[in-house]
C-alpha cells in the first residue's frame, strides 16, 4: 500500500485472515421469504412455490444471514463484527461504500426448513486507488455459507469499494463507473409491464444447443419499487439503497440497485432461459454503471461453453446488462442442464 500512510497500511493489514463466526440466520428457509423474493425478481420457477419439494432459489444465499431492519445479526452469532474493516475505513476518511464484484459457487440448493449460517475472513485489500467515485480500497471478503449443522452449500468472494466521495472525473480505476453521468434518453427501449415477466417457463435441450447461441433479452424497467423491494426482499437495510440523500452523499445521483438484487436478477434471467430443472451452479459478475429508478436494464446472453455430462450438459454462458449509462453488469454463469426426452 505504497500511497498510503503507514497508519493506514498498519491498521488495515491487521484487519486480513482472520476467519469469525459463525453468523446464523433470524429464521429457518421459509416459504413465505421465498415468496417475496420471487415477486421482486420476477422470478417464476416453479420448483420455487410452495410445495413438498420447494427448493429456494441460489441467489438467495446472502440474504439469509443477513442483519435485521436494526443491525443486529441474529441471537446465537459470535459477538466479533465482521464489517470492522469497514468502520476502520471510516474513521480513517473513507465514509462510502459500494460493492462492485461477486464470484459464487453453490454446492447445493436450500429446503424449507433448513437454517444457514455463515463465516467471513477479509481476503485482500488493495493499493489506495482513485476512482470516477472517489478515492478508497478495494476489499474481497470469503464467505462461507453452511447449513447450522455444518454441510456447506456455497462459497463466495465478495469485493466492496471503500472509498471518499468525490465529483466525477476522468480516468481511473474501472472498476467503479462513474454515476453523476449525464442521463440522456433511451426511447429505444420499449418499456414492460410487470417487471418484465416473460409468459411461460420452457425448458431448453441441451443436445439441441451451440457455443455461440444467443439467449433472448430481457428488458427490465428499473423502478423505485424494484430498487427498494429488491432491497427489502434481500435484507439490506442500508440506506443507499432507499434514501435518495444518503445515496447522494456517497456520490450518487439517486437510490441504485443494490448488488444482491443484481444478482437475484442475473440468476432469475438464466433461469428464465434454461427452463425447469436447471441448476446454477457458479455464477461471477462485476457491477459498473449503476441502475438507477428511471432506466432500463436490458440483460443479453451467448453459450460459451456445453460440457456434455451423463444425464445432462454443463453449459457456460457470458451475460451483460446494460442501461442508459452502459453496462451496469457483466459477467460468467454456469448451469446444469438436464436431458430431456424428444422424439423427433
Amino acid at each position: 500500500m505504497s500511497n498510503a500512510t503507514q497508519s493506514e497500511s498498519q491498521q488495515l493489514e491487521g484487519l486480513k485472515g482472520r476467519r469469525l463466526g459463525p453468523y446464523l440466520s433470524h429464521n429457518p428457509v421459509s416459504a413465505t421469504q421465498i415468496w417475496q423474493w420471487c415477486l421482486a425478481m420476477g422470478e417464476k420457477n416453479p420448483h420455487y412455490r410452495p410445495g413438498k419439494n420447494q427448493i429456494a432459489p441460489p441467489a438467495m444465499m446472502q440474504m439469509w444471514t443477513m442483519r435485521d431492519i436494526d443491525d443486529r445479526y441474529a441471537f446465537g452469532s459470535t459477538d466479533a463484527k465482521p464489517y470492522r474493516v469497514f468502520e476502520d475505513m471510516r474513521v480513517l476518511g473513507y465514509p462510502a461504500n459500494v460493492a462492485v464484484s461477486y464470484n459464487i459457487n453453490f454446492h447445493r440448493y436450500l429446503k424449507v426448513g433448513e437454517r444457514a449460517m455463515h463465516f467471513s475472513s477479509v481476503v485482500d485489500i488493495s493499493e489506495k486507488k482513485s476512482t470516477r467515485l472517489g478515492t478508497g480500497y478495494f476489499v474481497s471478503e470469503r464467505v462461507e455459507y453452511l447449513t447450522v449443522d455444518e454441510i456447506i452449500f456455497a462459497e463466495a468472494v465478495i469485493t466492496y469499494f471503500q472509498y471518499k466521495p468525490a465529483e466525477a472525473r476522468s480516468g481511473g480505476d474501472d472498476r467503479v463507473e462513474s454515476s453523476i453521468a449525464a442521463r440522456g434518453s433511451y426511447d429505444d427501449v420499449t418499456m414492460e409491464s410487470d417487471n418484465g415477466r416473460q409468459p411461460g417457463f420452457p425448458s431448453i435441450d441441451p443436445s439441441r444447443m451451440g457455443v455461440g447461441d444467443l439467449l433472448p433479452e430481457l428488458r427490465i424497467p428499473i423502478t423505485h419499487k424494484l430498487i427498494v423491494g429488491g432491497a427489502i426482499a434481500t435484507q439490506d437495510f442500508i440506506p443507499v439503497h432507499h434514501n435518495a440523500s444518503a445515496a447522494q452523499a456517497a456520490g450518487m445521483s439517486d437510490i441504485f440497485m443494490n448488488i444482491l438484487t443484481t444478482c437475484g436478477l442475473s440468476a432469475r434471467y438464466l433461469s428464465d432461459w434454461a427452463g425447469v430443472g436447471n441448476r446454477l451452479k457458479t455464477i461471477k459478475f462485476n457491477l459498473r454503471a449503476p441502475n438507477f429508478p428511471g432506466d432500463v436494464m436490458v440483460m443479453g446472453g451467448e453459450v460459451t461453453r456445453i460440457e456434455v455430462e451423463p444425464k445432462g450438459a454443463l453449459v457456460s454462458v457470458a451475460f451483460k446488462g446494460r442501461n442508459r449509462l452502459g453496462y451496469h453488469t457483466s459477467g460468467e454463469a454456469t448451469l446444469g442442464l438436464p436431458n430431456l426426452n424428444t422424439t423427433s
